[in-house]
């Protein structure tokens, strides 16, 4: 084997002697490798290798805590074999399929030192061997060739920076074409793989050679600005803002012209002439723009069902004669229409009985025998609240659609629709554009549905602002409830949501009994906010509320950089809760009793986006999470699919409740104070809510109405 180096990159070049361990799915591998008649350990990004195998390996040397000196690979180059010896162990290490130790040794006594370019030379040189016919050696040649373009492939792909499930994804799409592929579009990764972002992508062309200024990257670009659009809630953007970002990026006027043209032929873009709400031209990503016209379609269709609900005047009121707490006005009236009209929307605050409504109807509808009823909600937290407040079973729209992870689709559509009468979604301020599509188009023709949420609330954090849309929009029926309804403990939180909507200051509120209460605390001071944050969470809640902070406590804050920022107040609170909890470098900064947060949709496991957990043990591979009733297992690559708990962004804690919620509003959170924010951070308390500001942070948050704008066009489709 031979090893060069320098202080800032080494390289080793030798037989693989053995596999330890590989894992296909992420590229991970841990081998044996010969140096000098002497075993080394390797680990890094190999997969997939065999035994026998001579690679090229650049990285440098590293000790382990464990298991010793190791070098970590950053990347490798696969060579031929040397010695006689080492080319039959290659050939019959399981790396092409049929070739066994005999076929091998007889190749290799046949061809000796020109084995290799004999492989290479397909199958009519293979049938020189004894015992080798035509059909064998075609098989053989095509499968040694399978493995030299793999080979081939994967490593140019390593070489670009990509990691080894990117690779094998890519090399499952094309094959041997891949790297041509990515040389006539490296933009096109973006689309392909997931987890390769345009920064990626921007690099990659810039090494193989495409100019900054060139159609190639301007098309890049184009739908780059839409994809980062998505991903903050627009569905579409406007063709002047477009074209403007990209003569920012320094893309001349014929680089934009053709690149947008290209874009636009390959698919990958659509331009809507005035489509959006404001009525100008518009740039969609295809998925976002189809999604937007199969809401609207859909709901058009549902509200021409003709099917009637046999109710009368006096069935309903024998229905309320039974409640404990009667409907006020905007209630009954909201009663009324969900049982009148094909498709309504219920919308208000805390506090203006939209359970209660729900509960009313579904009352009425069990009365006069209705009976394929289903009731959903995004998330599994709102299900969970929506089928214990109104004693009804409820599940994810995802589960109620039959989400099938392999194909990522849903079983449940518009050729196979749901069997449903009756259909309740709640918090569907929470429900983004594709979902919504998905949801309806599964909806049958005959049946009813009664969309609810706070249309107050931060909208999704998916594309769209679809309850936003649907009670703006003049052709779909709503009734929004507005009458508080005090009922004992929580007053001081409604309360103080109420104002913040109405634009005034909300004041601290304490009970006697100090519960239900609303307190705000104001500290100039950073560090002396952080104190006071963290006294509050970890002596006044659980000593004086008697609050389990581990399963009845929420943490927020706006924003995860700054002063009282998630980053900073999770990396304190862990250390305050969590003060002998011990964790590996790789398992990214969790440690055993940490709080943690799932931030991916994860149907294999059942486990969905916003679900909390604690970790419970670390091993040498994988990390042990316990989520709800059930015990998850997280290997290295899996982890970046959960952060730390003890605080998280509003926007993340959409859809949940705590028994206790603190909320850190600073000056240095100036980005994201507004009004809507502030309201859903409130909103998520039901026994107590302490807010830790300033004056001026919280003045700015109440005065600031002005909603981040989301271009779509949903709502002049609805109203057309």
């Amino acid at each position: 084997m031979n090893t060069t180096s320098d202080k800032n990159h080494e390289s080793l070049e030798g037989e693989v002697l053995s596999v330890i361990f590989q894992s296909e799915d992420s590229g991970f591998a841990v081998i044996s490798l010969r140096d000098n008649n002497v075993a080394v350990t390797v680990a890094g990004e190999l997969a997939p290798v065999a035994r026998g195998e001579y690679l090229k390996l650049h990285g440098k040397w590293a000790e382990h805590a464990k298991f010793g000196k190791q070098f970590k690979v950053s990347w490798s180059e696969k060579t031929s074999p040397t010695t006689l010896k080492g080319l039959r162990t290659y050939l019959s290490s399981g790396a092409f399929e049929g070739v066994g130790p005999d076929m091998a040794k007889r190749i290799v006594d046949h061809f000796g030192d020109d084995t290799m370019k004999a492989l290479e030379g397909g199958a009519k040189t293979l049938q020189a061997v004894d015992g080798i016919g035509p059909k064998r050696a075609s098989t053989l040649a095509d499968l040694f060739k399978e493995g030299r373009d793999r080979h081939r492939v994967m490593a140019e792909l390593r070489g670009f920076g990509l990691n080894g499930s990117q690779s094998n994804k890519l090399y499952e799409m094309f094959s041997a074409e891949a790297i041509n592929r990515i040389n006539a579009d490296p933009y096109a990764l973006v689309i392909w793989v997931r987890g390769i972002g345009f920064k990626t992508a921007d690099r990659i062309a810039l090494e193989i050679g495409i100019g900054r200024d060139s159609a190639v990257r301007a098309s890049g670009i184009c739908v780059h600005l839409l994809n980062e659009a998505k991903s903050e809630g627009h569905c579409c953007l406007p063709e002047e803002k477009v074209i403007n970002d990209l003569q920012s990026a320094g893309l001349s006027e014929q680089s934009i012209v053709e690149g947008i043209k290209s874009a636009i032929e390959n698919g990958r873009v659509i331009l809507e002439a005035a489509a959006s709400d404001n009525g100008v031209p518009c740039f969609y990503l295809p998925d976002l723009l189809n999604a937007e016209i199969s809401v609207a379609q859909n709901i058009k269709r549902l509200q021409n069902c003709d099917e009637h609900i046999n109710v009368s005047f006096d069935d309903v009121e024998s229905v309320i004669a039974r409640t404990e707490f009667p409907p006020d006005e905007s209630q009954r009236l909201a009663l009324d229409m969900a049982l009148e009209e094909s498709l309504s929307v219920i919308t208000g605050g805390p506090g203006t009985g939209k359970t209660t409504t729900m509960r009313l109807l579904l009352e009425v509808l069990h009365t006069v025998g209705v009976q394929k009823i289903l009731l959903a909600s995004p998330t599994g937290r709102a299900a969970k609240r929506l089928a214990e407040a109104t004693g009804h079973e409820a599940s994810t729209i995802h589960r109620l659609l039959k989400f099938e992870p392999i194909s990522g689709r849903f079983s449940k559509n518009e050729d196979d629709p749901l069997e449903v009468d009756y259909l309740i979604i709640d918090e569907v301020s929470m429900m983004d554009l594709k979902l919504c599509a998905s949801l309806l188009s599964a909806v049958p023709d005959n049946a009813k549905v009664l969309l609810v949420g706070d249309a107050d609330q931060l909208p999704s954090v998916g594309a769209g602002a679809v309850l936003r849309d649907f009670v703006a929009a003049a052709n779909v029926k709503t009734s929004r409830l507005a009458r508080i309804h005090r009922q004992g403990k929580g007053s001081g939180i409604v309360d103080a949501a109420h104002a913040v909507l109405n634009g005034e200051v909300p004041e601290t509120v304490t009970g006697e009994s100090g519960n239900g209460d609303f307190f705000i605390s104001y500290h100039d001071d950073g560090e002396q906010a952080t104190d006071v944050l963290q006294k509050v969470i970890t002596e006044r809640i659980p000593d004086k509320y008697g609050i389990d902070i581990d399963e009845d406590l929420l943490v927020l804050s706006p924003m995860y950089r700054g002063a009282l920022g998630v980053n900073d107040l999770n990396d304190r609170l862990s250390h305050a809760l969590n003060p002998h909890g011990n964790g590996p470098v790789w398992a990214r900064g969790l440690r055993v009793g940490d709080k943690v947060m799932v931030t991916r949709n994860d149907y294999d496991r059942e486990i969905f986006n916003g679900d909390t957990g604690k970790v419970t043990a670390i091993s040498d591979s994988e990390v042990t999470i316990e989520i709800g009733e059930y015990i998850h297992y997280y290997g290295a690559e899996e982890l970046k699919d959960l952060i730390p708990a003890y605080c998280v962004t509003v926007h993340r804690a959409q859809g949940s409740e705590a028994r206790a919620v603190v909320i850190a509003l600073t000056n240095s959170h100036f980005p994201m104070l507004r009004r809507n924010l502030l309201y859903t951070a409130i909103t998520r308390g039901k026994d107590l809510v302490v807010l830790i500001t300033t004056k001026y942070a919280l003045r700015q948050a109440v005065a600031n109405n002005e909603e981040s704008k989301r271009f779509g066009g949903l709502l002049a489709r609805l109203d057309k």
